[in-house]
C-alpha cells in the first residue's frame, strides 16, 4: 500500500508496522492518526514512508493541520499577559507562553516582539481549540526560538515535506553554491539567512522555483542566480 492511494478511514496498520522496527519507533506525519492502536487515514491522499520510520500521507491542503510534536516556522501576530498569539499557518493562530522557552523564567525571558519569526515544536492540539507550541528545546531537537535578521517565503506543505529530507538535492546544491541557514517548518513556511539581502532573496527565489522542477534541472537553475 505504500506510495498507493489512500483514503479517509482507511487501516494502514500492516503496511506501516510491518518490517523490522518497534511499533514504539514509528513517527506517524501528516494525514495519519492513531485509534485503538491502528493506524488510520484521516486525509486521502497518497502514503509515503521513509527509512521503515516516518510516515504520512501526501496530499494537497492549503491550510496546516496542526499536529504533536511538528516543528514549525510561525510569525507573532499578538500579545496578552501571559502568552504570545503565533500564525502558523493553520484555522487558528497557535498560543506560545511567555516561560516557553529554553532557561526562561519570569525575570529573564526573550524579547519577544510583534513581527518576529520563531521556529517551534507544536505541543499540545485539542479539537476545537488553539494549538499549543514551545520553544523549549530537547535533546538532538533542532533550535527553537527567535529567527533573527531572516527572509521568510511560503511553499506548498507536500513541498516543504521534500525540502526537509536529508537528502535534498536543491538544498546540497545551495549549500555548494552559497553558505546558507534555514530552517524548514512541516506547516510550509521556510527561514532563509545568508550574507547579505540580496543571497538572501535568490536563495528564496531558488527554492521556491524548483518545487516543480526534476532534480536534473536543479544545476541549471542554480547557475541563473544573481548575487
Amino acid at each position: 500500500m505504500l506510495d498507493s492511494v489512500v483514503l479517509p478511514g482507511n487501516d494502514v496498520s500492516q503496511t506501516i508496522f510491518e518490517g523490522e522496527s518497534k511499533k514504539q519507533d514509528k513517527i506517524i506525519g501528516p494525514g495519519l492518526v492513531t485509534n485503538n492502536g491502528k493506524i488510520i487515514v484521516s486525509n486521502g491522499g497518497i502514503l509515503r514512508g521513509k527509512h521503515n520510520k516516518l510516515y504520512w500521507v501526501e496530499h494537497r491542503k492549503k491550510k496546516y493541520m496542526p499536529s504533536k510534536d511538528d516543528i514549525v516556522v510561525g510569525v507573532v501576530v499578538a500579545k496578552t499577559s501571559e502568552l504570545y498569539k503565533v500564525d502558523i499557518g493553520s484555522h487558528e493562530f497557535a498560543t506560545l507562553p511567555y516561560l516557553a522557552f529554553t532557561n526562561a523564567t519570569k525575570k529573564n525571558r526573550p524579547d519577544v516582539k510583534v513581527g518576529n519569526v520563531l521556529a517551534a515544536r507544536v505541543k499540545a492540539t485539542t479539537p476545537y481549540m488553539e494549538a499549543e507550541i514551545s520553544c523549549v528545546e530537547s535533546a538532538n531537537s533542532v533550535v527553537l526560538g527567535l529567527l533573527e535578521d531572516g527572509f521568510l517565503i511560503s511553499v506548498s506543505l507536500n513541498y516543504a515535506l521534500q525540502l526537509k529530507n536529508p537528502n535534498s538535492k536543491l538544498l546540497s546544491e545551495l549549500g555548494h553554491f552559497i553558505p546558507y541557514e534555514i530552517v524548514i517548518g512541516i506547516n510550509g513556511k521556510v527561514w532563509i539567512k545568508t550574507s547579505s539581502v540580496q543571497r538572501t532573496i535568490a536563495i528564496g527565489s531558488a527554492i521556491i522555483n524548483a518545487e516543480h522542477l526534476k532534480e536534473d534541472d536543479i544545476p541549471q537553475l542554480i547557475k541563473t542566480l544573481k548575487m
